[in-house]
This record gives structure tokens, C-alpha cells and sequence, in this order.
């Protein structure tokens, strides 16, 4: 009996605690670095904003250790799938096309679509008006395929790599109405470059909100991933990271 114990306080004391072995995973974090305030380089070229900052909570809920991999947007999700990363975290909108190909966590946070003119210059974002404009869009994302199907006004579109690029495009007059991610647009009419520009027409939702992507086969770690993101919403966590960004709750 004696021995019987001995064994078994030593296969205890020899397996690692459960803890340090889930600490010393490392996921590995597909993202951008051109969408501020979400994802963008600082001054001394480090990713920092808001799905940066989550990520880093959500590894810190999952004791994971992060490495963030810079992709661009459009390779986000074929690099997911050839497995260059483990997850997506690059304010990835939840919409059916993408959930053929990807899963998704719950949403992080939601936000509407809205267009951006110079102020002054149009009173409404009709489909009339609209017609008759240029409009600038990130390629390959919600807003692009807004304005392509729902208004069929491909023929209207100008595609963008980055998000200031198309806010440069606006800046330099060769764009009549930027549609993008509304939050987004709010940092960019309340900062000194922007501050000729302005709303024009009401927020447009059409997906699920942002979600963090996924393989369809890594159903354990969306699983994971959603009690993570519900741990740092009652925690407090979200609300803190939330603060250092907008002065309203984009929850």
C-alpha cells in the first residue's frame, strides 16, 4: 500500500501542472497592420490597437502565449487554411460567404457600415446619388461587396489595399464617398486630416458582427476562444481595452 501511494505521489509530482502546460502553448495570430485604431504599426513599428490588445487578453484568458503574424487582408484567409496560423484576428466581419470557408468565435464586437463625403457637398446616400458617384472600398471586404451586390454599382467602385489609402484617395478628391466599418470612419472625421469630412446617410448593418476566424476542423479551440472572450467581457478586461479607443461601448 505504502508503495502504492509513493507511486502515485510520484507520477504526480512528475506530470506538469495543467496550468504551465496550457501557458506554454503559443497561438499564432493572423492580422494586419493597416487598419487603425484596430490594427496598425506605432511609432516604434510594434502592432498595437483595439484587436491587437484583444488578442492579447484572449491569450492571457487562454494562458497562450501569442505570436502575431503581419499578412495582407486578402491573404487572411488562404493563409489560415494553408495553416501559416492558427486563428484570425483582423476585424473580420461574420458574413455567409466567409462561413463557407472559415469558422468563427462569437463576435468581439459589432459595428455598421457608413458612408463619408466631404461635408457640405451631399445631403443623402441614396442609390440616386450613389450612382452617379465614385465610391472608395477595402477590396475584398464587407463594404466592397455592399456596394457590388446589394446596389450593383460595381462599375462605381474604387478598390483599395489598406484603409488609408482610401482615406488619401478621399483626401485628394478622387472619391465622392468612402464606405467603410463606421468606428473606423469616427477616428478618422475626429482627427485633424479628416475633419473636412463627415456622416452622410444612416449605418448600415449586414453581418454578425466581428468574429475571430478560424479552421472549421479546430472546433475545441472556437469553443475555447468563445469562453475566453466571455471571461474578459465580465471580467472587465474588454471594457478597459474598449476605453483606450472609443468613448462608447462597441460591444
Amino acid at each position: 500500500m505504502i508503495i502504492r501511494v509513493l507511486l502515485v505521489l510520484g507520477l504526480l509530482w512528475a506530470a506538469p501542472p495543467r496550468a504551465e502546460a496550457v501557458r506554454a502553448e503559443t497561438l499564432r495570430i493572423g492580422t494586419e497592420a493597416d487598419y487603425f485604431p484596430f490594427n496598425y504599426l506605432d511609432g516604434n513599428g510594434q502592432l498595437a490597437g483595439f484587436d491587437t490588445d484583444i488578442a492579447r487578453a484572449l491569450c492571457d484568458a487562454l494562458q497562450a502565449t501569442c505570436e502575431f503574424i503581419q499578412t495582407p487582408w486578402d491573404n487572411l484567409i488562404p493563409d489560415l487554411l494553408d495553416r501559416r496560423f492558427d486563428i484570425v484576428i483582423a476585424s473580420m466581419s461574420i458574413t455567409e460567404e466567409r462561413k463557407a470557408r472559415v469558422a468563427f468565435s462569437n463576435p468581439y464586437y459589432r459595428t455598421p457600415m457608413q458612408f463619408i463625403a466631404r461635408r457640405g457637398a451631399y445631403e443623402r446616400a441614396d442609390p440616386q446619388t450613389l450612382a452617379a458617384s465614385r465610391i472608395g472600398v477595402l477590396r475584398g471586404t464587407t463594404a466592397h461587396a455592399y456596394v457590388r451586390d446589394r446596389l450593383g454599382l460595381e462599375g462605381n467602385l474604387r478598390l483599395y489595399a489598406t484603409q488609408d489609402d482610401s482615406q488619401r484617395a478621399l483626401m485628394r478628391g478622387e472619391l465622392d464617398f468612402l464606405l467603410a466599418d463606421s468606428f473606423v470612419l469616427w477616428r478618422f472625421t475626429n482627427a485633424s486630416e479628416g475633419k473636412e469630412f463627415g456622416f452622410v446617410g444612416s449605418p448600415i448593418h449586414i453581418d454578425e458582427g466581428i468574429g475571430v476566424a478560424l479552421r472549421k476542423e479546430d472546433e475545441d479551440l472556437r469553443k475555447r476562444i468563445n469562453r475566453a472572450i466571455t471571461r474578459i467581457r465580465l471580467d472587465g478586461t474588454y471594457q478597459k481595452i474598449n476605453a483606450r479607443y472609443f468613448p462608447f461601448d462597441i460591444y
